[in-house]
Parts: C-alpha cells; structure tokens; sequence
C-alpha cells in the first residue's frame, strides 16, 4: 500500500498523549479532518455547526462541525478512551460496557460530555446492529432520541446520516429518506454529498439503477479528488457506480472503478474499502473464469480486521468465500467459511441464504 499522511487514529492517540501530559491544564483537544494539528483548549461553545475551543492563551478557534473527527475532552474518564478504541477495533460489546461505565461516571457532570458519549453509544450500537438485523430497531431508536435530545450537537448532522443507514438497512425505506433529506441540508459540500448518495443508496435498494447512477455522476462531476472534505464522497460515488454497472451486467467495465476506489481511499475509509473489495472480487466472478481473482479480493475482508469490523460486509464476504474455496478446489475451508458465518451472524440475510431460507 502507498504511503498515506498520519491517520487520524493516530492523531486521537497523540491526542490522547497530550491530554494525559496536560491534564493539570484541563484542556479539550479537537482531531480535525483538515489538518494533523488538534485544537486545544477549553470547550467554550458547542452547536450543529462548530465547536469554540478557547486555548489558555490567544484567541478562540471555531472549528466546523464537519471537520470534527472526535473531541477528547479534559475531563473524560480512562473508560471512555477505552471504548474508543474498542469501537475502532471493532469490539462493540466492550466498546458499549466502557461507555456505560463511562456514563455512570461522576465526570460527565459535563453535559457536553454526556451527549458526546451518548452519541458513542447510539453510534456503536448502530454498528453493532448492522450485522445482526434484530437489533436494527433498537439501534435506529438509539440514534434517534440523541437526536431528540441533542439536536444542536456538532455530532447531529452526522447521527443523522448513519440513522438514515441504520433505517435503509431495515428496510424503512420513508424514515431513511426524511433521515438523508436532512442531511443533504447541511451547510457543507460534502455533508450535502452525503444526504444525496444516501438518497441513491435507496433507488439503488429499491430497483430504479438510473436514478441512482444520476446522483453517483452528479456527485462525481461536483466533487474533486484535491479537496479532502469531498474527496472521500466522491469515491462513494464512484463506488455506486461500479455498483450501478454490475446491475447492467458490465462487469468487465465495473472491475476496474472497484479497484480505484480501494486504491484512492483513505486508510481511515475502511466501509468503503470493504464495500470496493467485496464489488470488485463478484465483478470478477460474475466475468467468468476468475474464481481466483474473486476468492482473492473477498477474502481480505475476512482477514483483514478492520474490514471485517463491518459485520453485513463480513458476513457478504463470507457468504461468497463458502461459494468460492469449492470452487478452487478447497471445500475444507468452503466449509469453515460457512460455519464462521452460521456462528457469527446467524440472523444476517446471508446466513439465511446459506441454508436456502432465502
């Protein structure tokens, strides 16, 4: 893989490092999207839009909403650090008990903290729950009382769209419309990005290709590959559209959009990558007489860990990795690959297509 500038885990890390040697001056430290370099200081004002961080010296910074990757603030307890990195890992069920502890803990007197971790929470859950259907509907209410709650919380826009997924992947097809419409309102480019390819995730879920390969090209033609706050929109999009070209049965066409957006993606984007890889190796299947190429791809997102976070994507893939290792000539581990899925997503409509439910 090629060389990338520092991740953003590693600047929470960092973060977090700093916070630690600094806790006698009881700064917060903003991760920003846009630069390595955190804004640090005290928490002064908090809205949908910005955060005010007011450092002890100089004057304060807004940093837009949309450029916020996390808020470590100075009066966090360990626990919620913890979850943190559970959560990036992909350990959810821990990830939830840290927080929980975090919750109880006698520091989120801090009502900014207190949304800050009840928005964790709603959006752990949601991940969970991507990879057990039954938990869809608890999830969605999660995400939806924080924002009953927190509707001027710097985190609202972005609850929002992962609602409007939590919704499309149950099938509520209405709910998840209103939930993108809102965040295609956004005052940002690539939020507004975002709302709109949501809204073509739900042509694409309901049948109607050519409306969804409208907005993939819009998106694509208004967003540029230089510009990192749309950079990552755009490859969504051009991940419909390989998405789009499959469904035309132009697999040979679709394979090499697949491969570019894995390319191009950031190391941060692993949904994206894990979506690219999964396309790109049923691309080379459904082209004939690439089996190998196919079991190749897929089978990143089963050992690859941060891919195989992505409990609906782990599943897809270990779906097609019973199908493929037979036809490799390796049905002991056809076999494995679908116990592996029977054993860790026994409600996923993938699992029931394996035992011919579906």
């Amino acid at each position: 893989m090629h060389v990338r500038r520092i991740s953003w885990q590693l600047a929470i890390v960092v973060a977090a490092g700093i916070g630690a040697m600094q806790s006698s001056l009881a700064v917060d430290t903003v991760i920003r999207r846009s630069t390595d370099k955190p804004a640090v200081g005290e928490i002064t004002s908090v809205s949908k839009t910005e955060v005010v961080v007011t450092p002890k010296v100089g004057e304060p910074t807004s940093v837009p909403a949309n450029d916020i990757v996390d808020i470590d603030y100075a009066a966090a307890p360990p626990s919620l650090r913890l979850g943190r990195s559970q959560e990036r890992s992909g350990q959810f069920a821990q990830a939830l008990e840290s927080y929980a502890q975090a919750a109880s803990d006698g520091a989120t007197t801090n009502a900014n903290l207190r949304a800050e971790i009840e928005f964790l929470q709603a959006r752990t859950a949601g991940k969970a729950a991507l990879g057990d259907p039954t938990s869809l509907a608890a999830a969605a209410e999660g995400l939806q009382g924080f924002l009953d709650r927190n509707r001027d919380h710097y985190r609202a826009f972005e609850a929002q769209q992962f609602l409007g997924e939590v919704l499309l992947a149950a099938d509520q097809v209405p709910a998840a419309e209103a939930a993108f419409m809102a965040v295609s309102a956004a005052p940002w480019p690539d939020l507004q990005m975002a709302g709109k390819l949501g809204l073509a995730r739900i042509m694409q879920q309901q049948g109607n290709a050519p409306g969804a390969q409208a907005i993939f090209d819009e998106v694509v033609a208004g967003a540029s590959a230089n510009d990192p706050a749309t950079a990552a929109r755009r490859l969504e999009a051009m991940l419909g559209q390989a998405q789009c070209l499959r469904v035309q049965g132009k697999h040979a066409e679709a394979i090499p959009v697949f491969a570019t957006v894995v390319r191009d993606s950031s190391e941060n984007e692993t949904r994206l990558q894990a979506e690219a890889y999964i396309g790109e190796g049923e691309a080379c299947l459904a082209a004939g007489n690439r089996e190998k190429e196919a079991l190749t791809k897929v089978l990143i997102v089963d050992v690859v860990p941060s891919l195989a976070q992505h409990g609906d994507l782990h599943a897809q893939a270990l779906y097609q990795l019973a199908q493929l290792w037979p036809a490799v000539g390796q049905p002991v581990r056809g076999a494995e690959a679908s116990a592996k899925l029977e054993q860790d997503y026994p409600n996923s409509e993938w699992a029931k297509k394996l035992s011919g439910a579906q």
